[in-house]
């Protein structure tokens, strides 16, 4: 699927997060594009002419955006920016705003539970709920999958999710199921820019957010270590909402840090501008 970055292994304390070698975001979008297919602009057709339709190439078809569902405005309150600090955004538009989800719609996420250690989910579940409050997002769960975590995810599967793009992929697993897991990394998580259904303005979609169960779990047993392993599961979950990392060490989206297990001044309001993004017509 692509656009991930990782979260370092915390075999013992302090908690280690390094920026990904070899994941590099934008290398990794067009990875994921084409592994989607390549997006183009095509207006070909008469209805086109009314109002184009942008298109993806998926196993040599077009395939044609999938259109946003029927909103009524926003699914929660904006949340408002009240603080300030270090912040950055993995995908933004021309005028240097952040790329996110629609916040007119929910972000379904689906769970391949396969390895979940004990108290997992409950982690997972904190950490969802922190992410939605400094976003005013909604994620809604809408099932368990069995889709292998791959990094060359496709951003539409009619055959498991229907014609919209695939949902959020939350996946436990393992550096010899995910390569990317491999040495010190505990997680590695991000999300697809996608155009709108007319090819206007951009969108995150398709999100992958990957764990590793033997490292997450380890930390379940520490004393304390819950807050660490919810740490690196809110740093995540940042990367796919559309944050990048700071070299800021105070922020929790610093790659690496010691102390911090919730997020910070920077962390909170790039959170919330990401929550801000116009929705899709």
């Amino acid at each position: 699927m692509g656009d991930d970055h990782e979260a370092v292994r915390p075999a013992a304390p302090p908690v280690r997060r390094r920026r990904p070698r070899g994941l590099v975001l934008v290398p990794l979008l067009l990875l994921a594009v084409a592994a989607g297919g390549a997006v183009v602009r095509t207006d070909g057709d008469l209805a086109s002419l009314v109002r184009p339709r942008a298109y993806v190439e998926i196993d040599g078809e077009a395939v044609a955006v999938p259109a946003p569902e029927p909103a009524q405005g926003r699914m929660a309150p904006a949340v408002p920016v009240t603080t300030a600090g270090s912040h950055a955004f993995l995908h933004t538009t021309a005028e240097g705003g952040p790329v996110g989800y629609d916040p007119c719609r929910p972000v379904r996420w689906v769970l391949r539970g396969d390895g979940m250690p004990d108290g997992g989910r409950a982690v997972l579940d904190e950490a969802v709920a922190v992410v939605e409050a400094a976003t005013g997002l909604v994620l809604v769960p809408v099932g368990e999958t069995d889709e292998p975590p791959v990094l060359e995810r496709p951003l539409i599967q009619p055959e498991r999710y229907g014609d919209g793009w695939a949902p959020v992929l939350v996946a436990w697993s393992d550096e010899a199921t995910v390569p990317e897991l491999a040495g010190q990394v505990a997680g590695v998580g991000g999300s697809a820019a996608v155009p709108g259904a007319d090819g206007e303005g951009e969108w995150l979609a398709a999100g992958r957010l990957v764990l590793d169960a033997e490292d997450i779990g380890g930390l379940l047993e520490r004393d304390g270590g819950a807050a660490q392993a919810r740490a690196i599961v809110v740093h995540e979950l940042a990367h796919v909402l559309g944050l990048d990392h700071v070299d800021d060490p105070g922020e929790l989206m610093h790659p690496v840090t010691s102390t911090r297990t919730d997020l910070g001044p920077g962390d909170l309001q790039g959170l919330a501008l990401v929550g801000q993004v116009a929705c899709e017509d």
